[in-house]
Order: structure tokens, then C-alpha cells, then sequence
């Protein structure tokens, strides 16, 4: 026996209260579920062999569930055993919201961490603009100071912006319908 099947063998054995094969089926989710779905579900949980699934609206949530044997076999397939007996998708904001703070973390990385953004540079008219804000300014060494700051930061700006919309997928309309069936 390698030392990682004994490992999980003991965990097994050490877990009374089956917290380790929940967080076992929960992790598995996203292999299960595939690439399409798992954009629209969050916030798993599971509780005496029921997985609870958030999915982002009505119509996913019907889709799933008449989907939701041939899942569960797949489930406790990678799993390789019987966990899960039922799988229950609930309509629920935790969706949305964890979708956003990941574009928060993957924005605050890009701005604050990820790699270098090329400034784009100001047009005349954005340049007269800030050279007219800083017309009240008296002391000459001051007043170029103050320009050059604001030119560097809105170039810098600039290049922030339009490196995020060359890296935002392209939007596809969806007709009258709020929501697309899956």
C-alpha cells in the first residue's frame, strides 16, 4: 500500500462525523460537473449523503435536477464510492456573489500585482484639460510637478482600462429572455 492510500485510509477511519467525505464530494464538484456548469453553481455543501448545490437561476437549477441522477453517478464514481445519494440544486445570490469577489481578486491582482500595464498615452485635449486644472497653481515648479503626476497616473490609468477590455470575453446577446437554459 503507497503511503498516500494509507493516509487517506486512515483519515477515512479517524472521521467519525464525515466531514472528510463531504469535503471530499464538494472538491470533486467541479471535475463532475464539467466547465459549463460549474460556472453556474456555487456554495456546496453536503449532509447525510445529500449534495446541496446554489446554482445561479431557475432555469439551471430545473436543467440540473433532471440531470441530477447520471451526476450523482458520476459523483461517486471519482469518488469511488457511494456518498452522495441525492443531489438537491437550490436557486441562490451566493452564485453571483462569490463570482464577484473572484473578478475583485483577479482585478486587484491584475491592478495591484499581476503584470506591468503599458501606459496609453493622453490626447491633446485630455493634456489641455489637465493643464487647465492645474492653472490656479501659482509656483511654476509646483504647478509642473502637479502635471506631470496627473499626466503619469491618467496614462497609467488609460492603459489599465484598456487592457481590461481586451481581456473581458466578448458579451453575446440573449434575446428577450434574462437568463439562457442550459
Amino acid at each position: 500500500m503507497r503511503l498516500g492510500e494509507a493516509l487517506q485510509k486512515w483519515l477515512q477511519s479517524a472521521d467519525t462525523r464525515g466531514g472528510y467525505s463531504q469535503a471530499r464530494a464538494v472538491s470533486a464538484w467541479d471535475e463532475v460537473a464539467g466547465e459549463e456548469i460549474s460556472r453556474h453553481t456555487a456554495g456546496l455543501g453536503m449532509r447525510k449523503g445529500e449534495l446541496v448545490v446554489h446554482v445561479d437561476s431557475h432555469a439551471w437549477a430545473t436543467q440540473l435536477s433532471l440531470m441530477s441522477d447520471d451526476l450523482r453517478r458520476r459523483m461517486n464514481s471519482v469518488l469511488g464510492e457511494e456518498l452522495v445519494n441525492r443531489i438537491r440544486f437550490t436557486v441562490s445570490r451566493a452564485v453571483e456573489d462569490e463570482r464577484e469577489i473572484a473578478r475583485q481578486v483577479r482585478d486587484s491582482s491584475r491592478r495591484y500585482g499581476g503584470e506591468r500595464v503599458e501606459s496609453a498615452a493622453l490626447t491633446p485635449d485630455e493634456l489641455a484639460e489637465v493643464e487647465e486644472q492645474a492653472s490656479p497653481v501659482k509656483n511654476g515648479q509646483l504647478k509642473e510637478a502637479a502635471i506631470r503626476a496627473q499626466v503619469a497616473f491618467l496614462e497609467w490609468q488609460k492603459g489599465q482600462e484598456s487592457q481590461e477590455r481586451r481581456d473581458e470575453p466578448p458579451r453575446v446577446a440573449k434575446g428577450h429572455d434574462e437568463e439562457q437554459i442550459p
